[in-house]
């Protein structure tokens, strides 16, 4: 009987080791599916609409905009009046740069990642994957912090093929951000003047990086 119980049990128990490891792989086989893909994207340009939503899916604001990619590390995202703002990312500083209060706060980059993990798409093999966990379903990519430290808590990825077709943020406030993409130019030629920075004039600087 002794014998019996033991084989069972170390049947059992293998059986767990061989599910966690299949799903250890399985989870690395997502995120590396996302990071192949966002390879295959070395530029992105779109125009979009933007709806953000509270918890209840109560109408919070509504926008219009653009946003353009080139890797590594390059971001530009604009909100059209009467929203108007500008996140650029150069590859070294996250400015964001609010028109109505004329005023650009510069983050460094890096630490930017982990309150907005949307830069992390223009770079698909940056060390700070590691810091996400990846899960999919059909073409819907979940990305998710493995510590709560930023203020995003999930980043959704909506593709159609290799085509980026729009995305959905959800902060710690739980208010969703849906964005739908339009105008798509994936791959293209993008003037690399997009993502230099100077200080408007009579603009404010708060600089936030570390010295």
């Amino acid at each position: 009987m002794k014998k019996t119980i033991t084989c069972t049990w170390l049947l059992i128990s293998s059986l767990c080791m061989t599910s966690q490891v299949f799903a250890q792989d399985s989870a690395s086989d997502v995120k590396q599916e996302l990071k192949d893909k966002l390879y295959n994207l070395r530029t992105y340009q779109a125009n979009f609409t933007q709806t953000v939503t509270d918890s209840e899916g109560t109408v919070l604001q509504q926008a219009q905009g653009k946003i353009a990619m080139s890797q590594p590390n390059k971001l530009y995202w604009e909100l059209l009046e009467p929203n108007e703002s500008v996140l650029l990312a150069d590859g070294e500083t996250l400015w964001n740069i609010d028109s109505f209060m004329e005023q650009v706060v510069a983050y460094d980059q890096n630490l930017a990642i982990e309150n907005n993990p949307l830069i992390l798409l223009t770079d698909p093999y940056s060390q700070k994957w590691q810091d996400y966990k990846v899960a999919v379903a059909d073409e819907q990519f979940i990305i998710e912090p493995i510590s709560a430290n930023g203020s995003i808590e999930v980043l959704r990825l909506f593709f159609k093929g290799e085509q980026l077709l729009g995305l959905e943020t959800r902060d710690t406030q739980q208010q969703t951000s849906r964005l739908a993409f339009s105008d798509i130019q994936q791959n293209q030629d993008i003037l690399q003047s997009m993502f230099s920075f100077s200080l408007p004039m009579g603009y404010e600087l708060d600089d936030q990086r570390n010295p």
